[in-house]
C-alpha cells in the first residue's frame, strides 16, 4: 500500500481498515472518500485500493514521465481498472490533463490494465449515496457461517437469484437484524446485491463471482 503524507494540497485525508479487502485504505479529498464508499458496497468490485501506484514511462522524444493514479480495482469479470477522479468531467479536457492521461492510458494498456476517468460530480447521486450509507452503517454487524450458509441456500433454491426479503427470512433472527447482517455480508462479498438505489424486499441477491486476478503491485 502506498501512503504518502506529504501531499501539498489542503484536502482532507483519511486512512482506516476496510473489511472488503482486508486491510487499510488511504484516501485524500471528498471524492475519493465517496468513491471508496461506493466501491465498498459495489457487488461488481472484488478488490480495490487508492493511491495504487506510480507508473513511469519514456515518451517518443525521450522524456521521462510519471503519474500517480487515484486508485484501481478488480471487477468480477477479471478486468483490472485503474481510475482517476476529477471534480467535473470538464477537467479531463484540459490539455495538460488530457495529454498525460492519454499517455498513461497507453502505458497501462501494455499491462492489460484499463483506465477509467471518473466524473466526481456524477458521484453525488443522493439516492444512491443514501442507499450506500444505509449498507455501510451495518458494516460491523456480526454474523456466523451458519447465517451465510442459510443465505446461500436460499439463493441456490431460488435458482441463483433470490429476493432480498426471502434471503432475510431464510436467515431468520428477525427481519431487520437479518437485513443488517446481509449488508455486512455484502461488504465482505459473501453475497451480492445492487446498491445503486433503495434496497427493498425485492432487490435481487446473488452469489458473487470471484476473480483470481489481483491488483498489480509495481511502481512506488
Amino acid at each position: 500500500m502506498r501512503i504518502n503524507m506529504t501531499y501539498r494540497n489542503s484536502c482532507t485525508t483519511s486512512a482506516d481498515f476496510c473489511p472488503t479487502i482486508g486491510h487499510d485504505v488511504f484516501t485524500e479529498g471528498a471524492f475519493e472518500g465517496i468513491y471508496r464508499a461506493i466501491l465498498t458496497t459495489d457487488e461488481d468490485t472484488c478488490e480495490f485500493q487508492f493511491q495504487v501506484a506510480t507508473i513511469t514511462w519514456t515518451t517518443k522524444d525521450g522524456q521521462d514521465r510519471h503519474y500517480t493514479f487515484d486508485g484501481g480495482r478488480i471487477t468480477v469479470d477479471g478486468v483490472e481498472r485503474w481510475f482517476e477522479i476529477k471534480a467535473h468531467a470538464s477537467y479531463f479536457k484540459l490539455p495538460d490533463v488530457a495529454d498525460v492521461l492519454d499517455q498513461a492510458e497507453r502505458a497501462l494498456a501494455a499491462h492489460d490494465i484499463a483506465l477509467d476517468r471518473i466524473d466526481g460530480s456524477a458521484l453525488l447521486d443522493h439516492v444512491r449515496l443514501r442507499a450506500v450509507n444505509g449498507v455501510l452503517r451495518h458494516r460491523n454487524v456480526p454474523y456466523s457461517r451458519r447465517d451465510v450458509a442459510a443465505a446461500h441456500d436460499a439463493i441456490h433454491r431460488a435458482g441463483g437469484v433470490a429476493p432480498h426479503g426471502a434471503v432475510a427470512a431464510a436467515i431468520g433472527r428477525g427481519q431487520r437484524n437479518a437485513e443488517a447482517m446481509m449488508s455486512a455480508m455484502l461488504i465482505r462479498r459473501e453475497i451480492g446485491f445492487p446498491v445503486n438505489g433503495p434496497v427493498t424486499v425485492d432487490t435481487p441477491v446473488t452469489l458473487l463471482r470471484r476473480s483470481n486476478r489481483r491488483l498489480s503491485r509495481f511502481g512506488t
